[in-house]
């Protein structure tokens, strides 16, 4: 990892003799540093081999930016010793911003749902022919994430407490639209009230329910059910939504699906890669789980389980 500071200094010279200093991120393989001195305003990211993915950011970024998504701006980057180096969209993030008043909250996330809404209207077909996209949703990916799930949080693969299969299938027959994939709180940067989205390079086929429902219940966050609605009907206004039963059907059907994989997520990281800090997630997602299962009655076995299994 120290060869990335040596060709930070061949590629952009400017900013030879800066200052690099680590930056803790997530649960990924990915190593990165933020420049001072000479090298301010610059990220330095050096990625393994864990995920592929990591390998398509470079041109994930250069299709957004082509769309009008902020992203941040590659400078260089190195395929063969998987080196990037990217503009600095910030030290803030979105959830850095979640103990402001409301007022000040809710224009960054309306924010965030325009640039959401203009990501999601990109041109899917384009995307393909660029080929930055991972497999897409179908009901093969979504049964994975509920046994993700099983696996990893619940401990047993239960289909039998709540219509699993027929959500994957009904999710599946959706129309699809270009998708972050992971587009929480701590993956949107905030620079003088301007938001960035990073971490995009899982972007794939998808329904826009999963990345708004990944934003409005991201168990990172406190947000009230009237702030919710207040997002939920701003996206479907700026996105040009017709169908509003449609709208609210999908967007809690996806919140099901994506908090299931976040519980998975936090189980797989804290108990097999060995990081703890994921599992005081767990608690206000599976309550959240358990909330929107609350709701629907075939849904309730699963509340029951999620309550239980959230309390071991």
């Amino acid at each position: 990892m120290s060869d990335i500071f040596p060709w930070i200094d061949a590629v952009h010279p400017a900013a030879r003799g800066g200052e690099w200093s680590p930056v803790e991120r997530g649960g990924s393989d990915r190593k990165f540093w933020r420049g001072g001195g000479a090298a301010a305003g610059l990220v330095a990211v050096a990625y393994g081999l864990e995920k592929a993915e990591n390998a398509r950011y470079a041109d994930c970024a250069l299709f957004l930016q082509a769309q009008g998504v902020h992203v941040p701006r590659v400078i260089a980057h190195d395929a063969a010793q998987r080196f990037l180096l990217l503009e600095d969209a910030g030290a803030e993030d979105l959830w850095s911003h979640r103990e402001a008043p409301w007022e000040k909250r809710a224009q960054l996330y309306r924010e965030t749902l325009e640039q959401a809404a203009l990501l999601h209207g990109a041109d899917l077909a384009a995307a393909e022919r660029a080929a930055v996209l991972q497999a897409p949703f179908d009901a093969d990916l979504y049964r994975w994430e509920q046994d993700y799930f099983f696996e990893h949080f619940l401990g047993e693969p239960r289909r039998d407490l709540a219509p699993f299969e027929e959500q994957a299938a009904a999710l599946a027959a959706r129309p699809r639209v270009l998708l972050h994939r992971d587009f929480q709180s701590q993956n949107i940067l905030v620079r003088d009230s301007r938001v960035t989205f990073i971490d995009f390079q899982g972007m794939r086929a998808g329904l826009a329910g999963y990345d708004v429902a990944s934003l409005l219940y991201d168990p990172y966050v406190d947000m009230t059910h009237a702030e919710r609605e207040e997002l939920s009907q701003f996206y479907f206004r700026v996105a040009g939504l017709a169908d509003a039963a449609a709208w609210k059907e999908e967007l809690r059907a996806c919140a099901r699906q994506r908090l299931m994989q976040a519980l998975g997520a936090y189980g797989f990281l804290g108990r097999v890669k060995g990081k703890p800090s994921f599992l005081r997630h767990i608690p206000v997602a599976a309550e959240r789980l358990a909330e929107l299962c609350d709701s629907d009655p075939v849904w309730h076995p699963l509340a029951q389980a999620v309550r239980a299994a959230a309390a071991k």
